[in-house]
């Protein structure tokens, strides 16, 4: 029988490698295996698999590391986790990263071959359609992305989306939100590659931020040896001002040149799908925020005190430090709307709030 597949088997018991390569030769797959995560990696970024069969529990990198670490280092391959310790948890936690099925030690012959078959015969056909595929990709991207209200996701699902509409092959999520991590996320490369790629785009096209999108390309634009194995030809970069509390950019790598041309409807329904995403969390975040915000002095309401302070009398009692609640009320209040009215005795609530905030730590919570 011809080859079926290329297979990398990733487990610290002999026994289980030993197993998995007996089962699958004979069906005519190609199967190499590997002991730790650490090796795992490196064989993923020097060759291309059709499929991995991943222990969960190893020595060094465990299992879902490796996962994670994989799909940002081959976004489209496919990974069958295998595991003597099973939780509906790990499971759950498994899929959503992006593995293909869960599989629970012992294994059942039958049961993994299926398993596998099904996995190679899906993506091997998914190849030999792959403009349906795109589609059908960019269109459950599109979906997770519409669906999104969490900033943190949205800078994966969003950078995911633009890849596989262009294609890309390497992409860089970076925002500036007042935080110090800016870099927020990156595919198809390893941590370190992508902090090194993402400060030189940063310094050189980021500063100031450009107001439209920009390609750019040629063998020498990023102008170091530092990425010259990545191969990258084109680059484009898809800036976004959301509402004037957020702004970075999602930056797309091509190991192949890209023309304005190429920029296609399907490309700017998505990029019009992400910004609304931005704007839509954004406003949530705004709403939920209300829910425990005084509308009139902008202070922390009762709903917060509740939340909060049993917050702060753990952690008081976790580090053995002391805890102030100081209780505050404005004597004859009640006068000054009586003589000056309602309007008079907001401004004063508003003034008597600021003045409180400006005596106050950032760490204080008022």
């Amino acid at each position: 029988m011809g080859s079926s597949g290329k297979i990398l088997v990733v487990d610290d018991d002999n026994f289980y490698q030993q197993f998995c390569a007996d089962l699958l030769v004979p069906e005519g797959y190609q199967v190499q295996t590997a002991f730790t995560g650490q090796e795992a990696l490196a064989l993923v970024s020097e060759r291309e698999f059709d499929l991995m069969l991943l222990d969960l529990v190893m020595p060094g990198i465990e299992g879902i590391e490796v996962l994670e670490r994989v799909k940002q280092i081959r976004p489209t391959m496919d990974i069958i986790i295998m595991t003597g310790y099973a939780t509906v948890e790990s499971a759950i936690r498994c899929l959503k990263a992006g593995s293909s099925d869960y599989l629970v030690k012992p294994l059942n012959p039958e049961e993994l071959k299926i398993a596998v078959k099904r996995t190679i015969e899906l993506r091997h056909l998914l190849d030999e359609h792959q403009e349906m595929k795109s589609l059908l990709t960019l269109y459950e991207n599109i979906q997770r992305v519409s669906s999104c209200l969490e900033l943190e996701r949205l800078y994966r699902l969003g950078l995911d989306a633009l890849m596989i509409s262009l294609p890309a092959n390497y992409g860089l999520s970076i925002f500036f939100d007042g935080q110090d991590d800016e870099l927020k996320f990156w595919a198809g490369i390893e941590e370190e590659t992508a902090n090194d790629l993402a400060e030189l785009v940063r310094s050189k096209y980021l500063t100031p931020l450009p107001r439209r999108r920009l390609i750019v390309q040629g063998k020498d634009f990023l102008n170091t040896e530092l990425f010259s194995h990545l191969g990258i030809k084109s680059m484009v970069i898809f800036p976004f001002r959301i509402l004037d509390r957020l702004e970075g950019a999602m930056v797309t790598f091509s190991q192949n040149p890209l023309e304005e041309r190429r920029i296609n409807e399907n490309i700017k329904f998505v990029l019009e799908q992400v910004r609304r995403s931005f704007e839509n969390t954004i406003k949530y975040q705004d709403a939920q925020r209300l829910i425990f915000i005084d509308d009139l002095t902008g202070l922390f309401n009762t709903r917060y005190l509740d939340l909060s302070l049993q917050n702060e009398l753990s952690r008081a009692k976790r580090f053995k430090k002391n805890l102030a609640l100081l209780f505050i009320d404005l004597d004859h209040f009640k006068l000054v709307n009586d003589a000056y009215g309602h309007l008079v005795g907001s401004w004063v609530l508003m003034d008597t709030a600021k003045e409180l905030k400006s005596c106050l730590r950032d760490i204080d919570v008022l």
